[in-house]
């Protein structure tokens, strides 16, 4: 996406002499690749269904950048030997940072004035990292999903940029110590081709991952494979005219072939990624041969070159217009917590980003280019400046957010505390007594997280913890995923001053219910090993008690889901030792959007946050739980009386904050269903007394 200036500059003079004609003219039909692969990011962003891989537009663009400067480095390389590092991150700053910071400052006002106040810390968070070009980093830590979520955040377009700077922070640096140490530019094409493969294996190794789609070292071939492009292209006048214009026609039908397949029903990241990058590599070497043909002159048609050349600036205003106009609307009630925009609506949007990036090309990124051009700016001072707008930015950003949150996010009125009971009356307000407080209840996870005893999504390695007397003569392994780790509190609660000793068995996003040809998958090596252990250690120790918890959701057609779900239980049961009693934990409600956020915004209106039970409750997920427990010879139990009336399920009860998330229990709220989960318990081990 950045790159978009490298070859306008250069337009119409040669790059060295001798140089082929890819290195020595204006490459309109790349112009054209630019703005296929923004409209295909555009359009998947706005919803349109025949473009389930529109956001691999994104790999075509890496492959762009990679031929585009990667070339660049190689020619100045093969020219003096050598690369002015400063001018090249000069050169980089005055491309990427006037439209960027117009778009961070103008996205954080934005945040400020329509969304909910629990937002903005987290929103000036990704900001900075994206200031600062890490945001694909800050995305991984946080384990944000790009591809799903209810309140994504709007700087989620920054993650490809972050990806970009940072190869191009290191790939100079390489170039430089590789033909120093081996005195031969020649040899450069070996090892960037090395680097690759290896970058490639790392990204077909675990392609769920969420370090897999945002990390640098598993992006990088898609950035290589430019590169290799780039050494290639200087050969492609060998090749025949009539080879070159069917490479092109090929190149093009496997990226738009990409954009209707690849993330639909080819899993994207994974194999499938290969498609548009390799569509990518055979449009740039087939346009820089002489002859041309009907694919480059396609692409140079005059619509594309001009959308090709606003193509940065629509790809960072077109997400946080779509973003910031739906969670707005969700927020004033427009629409519910949640739910997709119309279409129409989002296609409008999509539209009305066009004139914004056209603005922004044309007012700050051309004039700040040529202005800083012509002024003839040294890299020290420009790359001086870049770094003093990036702190200017930033420490502004970091104080404001959370103080504003913090002061937005309750009423000014207490509320009684209260035990769960059958049908709950929701609290109506935000009490200022509220426990958790709203800006916390994120972090109001429970023992199993803070001491490090609820392994992460990436770890395989089974993590199993004591709490009670040692020697007790009951023991409770609770076995499961994120929930069955929310659901610590209770149990805790529940066993508080009896002989009983539990043992956690849990690890984020795997369950411990699971459909029998999902259970090993190699789709998912981490969960396949940990549940493999786990169930070793479970027949090793046979518990007198299992208890298993997890988020089965999001919830489908009712008949399909109980039905799926009782094969999985029943399935999943039968993997337990038979001396060990079970008792199955139901799906707990969940709610249309993080209650928490909703509620910083609606602080005399809790109700507004509140779900319809319908929609929260997972009827056939639930049905299928309890019919394949029952057919197991276990124990089922469901505590959707105490966390629902006939109508809702609140957010609040009394004064106590239920959810940290869409569907993850508080800690505090877990604590209160102690009492029911005590009654529960003793119900699965009255028989064996």
């Amino acid at each position: 996406m950045t790159e978009q200036t490298e070859q306008t500059e250069q337009a119409g003079s040669p790059a060295m002499p001798g140089a082929p004609r890819s290195e020595r003219f204006f490459r309109g039909d790349i112009q054209g690749m630019r703005a296929l692969a923004v409209m295909s990011v555009l359009l998947y962003h706005a919803g349109v269904p025949l473009l389930p891989g529109g956001l691999v537009g994104v790999d075509v663009f890496f492959v762009i950048s990679g031929f585009l400067i990667g070339g660049h480095l190689l020619a100045e390389l093969r020219s003096t030997g050598g690369i002015r590092l400063g001018e090249f991150y000069a050169r980089r700053a005055r491309r990427i940072l006037p439209a960027a910071i117009v778009t961070i400052v103008g996205t954080v006002v934005a945040a400020f004035l329509f969304l909910p106040p629990l937002r903005l810390p987290e929103i000036v968070g990704d900001a900075t990292a994206s200031a600062a070009s890490v945001p694909n980093l800050r995305f991984a830590v946080l384990e944000t999903d790009y591809l799903q979520g209810t309140a994504p955040s709007p700087f989620q377009q920054f993650w490809s940029l972050g990806v970009e700077e940072q190869f191009y922070l290191v790939i100079p640096l390489l170039l430089i110590v590789v033909a120093t140490s081996v005195r031969c530019v020649r040899a450069l094409p070996a090892v960037i081709g090395a680097l690759s493969a290896a970058s490639l294996v790392a990204f077909l190794w675990d392609p769920a991952s969420v370090w897999t789609f945002f990390a640098p070292w598993t992006r990088a071939w898609e950035l290589g494979a430019g590169v290799l492009a780039a050494v290639a292209v200087r050969h492609v006048e060998r090749v025949p005219a009539a080879v070159a214009r069917i490479a092109g026609c090929a190149g093009l039908a496997l990226v738009l072939g990409s954009f209707a397949v690849v993330g639909g029903a080819l899993p994207h990241p994974g194999a499938a990624t290969l498609i548009p990058v390799a569509g990518a590599v055979l449009l740039v070497l087939s346009g820089g041969h002489s002859a041309g043909g009907p694919v480059s002159r396609l692409l140079g048609l005059r619509p594309l070159l001009a959308l090709g050349a606003w193509s940065y600036a629509l790809y960072l205003v077109h997400w946080p217009i779509l973003a910031i106009t739906a969670e707005a609307l969700q927020t004033a009630g427009v629409f519910l917590p949640g739910e997709n925009l119309p279409p129409l609506l989002t296609l409008a949007l999509a539209a009305a980003s066009i004139p914004v990036a056209y603005a922004l090309h044309r007012l700050v990124e051309r004039p700040a280019l040529t202005h800083l051009r012509t002024r003839q700016w040294g890299s020290r001072r420009t790359i001086a400046t870049a770094l003093a707008t990036v702190v200017a930015l930033s420490v502004p950003l970091v104080v404001a957010g959370p103080a504003v949150a913090q002061l937005l996010s309750t009423s000014d009125r207490p509320a009684p505390h209260v035990q769960l009971g059958s049908a709950p009356s929701g609290t109506t307000y935000v009490p200022s007594n509220v426990t958790p407080a709203l800006a916390a209840a994120r972090d109001d996870a429970g023992e199993l997280y803070s001491n490090g005893c609820q392994q992460n999504k990436t770890s395989a390695d089974l993590i199993t913890c004591e709490f009670g007397p040692p020697e007790a003569a009951t023991t409770v392994a609770l076995f499961g995923d994120s929930h069955a780790g929310r659901w610590f509190p209770a149990l805790r609660a529940a066993t508080e001053g009896s002989d009983v000793r539990i043992v956690s068995v849990t690890k984020s996003g795997c369950r411990s219910i699971e459909a029998a040809e999902l259970w090993d998958s190699p789709e998912n090596p981490s969960c396949a090993s940990w549940r493999a252990d786990a169930v070793e250690w479970l027949h090793e120790h046979s518990p007198e008690v299992i208890v298993l918890a997890d988020h089965l959701g999001p919830a489908t057609d009712d008949e399909r889901d109980e039905q799926h779900w009782r094969g999985a239980t029943r399935a999943s049961i039968q993997r337990l030792p038979e001396s060990s009693r079970v008792l199955v934990l139901a799906e707990t409600p969940g709610q249309a959007s993080s209650p928490p956020i909703c509620l910083s915004a609606h602080t005399d209106d809790a109700l507004a946050c509140a779900t319809d039970r319908d929609v929260a409750v997972a009827a056939g997920i639930i049905a299928g739980e309890e019919a394949g427990a029952r057919d197991a010879g276990a124990a089922f139990a469901d505590p959707t009386e105490l966390l629902c009336d006939a109508e809702l399920c609140p957010a609040i009860i009394g004064d106590t904050l239920m959810y940290a998330d869409e569907h993850h229990l508080t800690a505090t709220g877990s604590a209160l269903l102690g009492p029911w989960l005590r009654g529960e318990l003793a119900r699965v081990l009255e028989p064996a007394e």
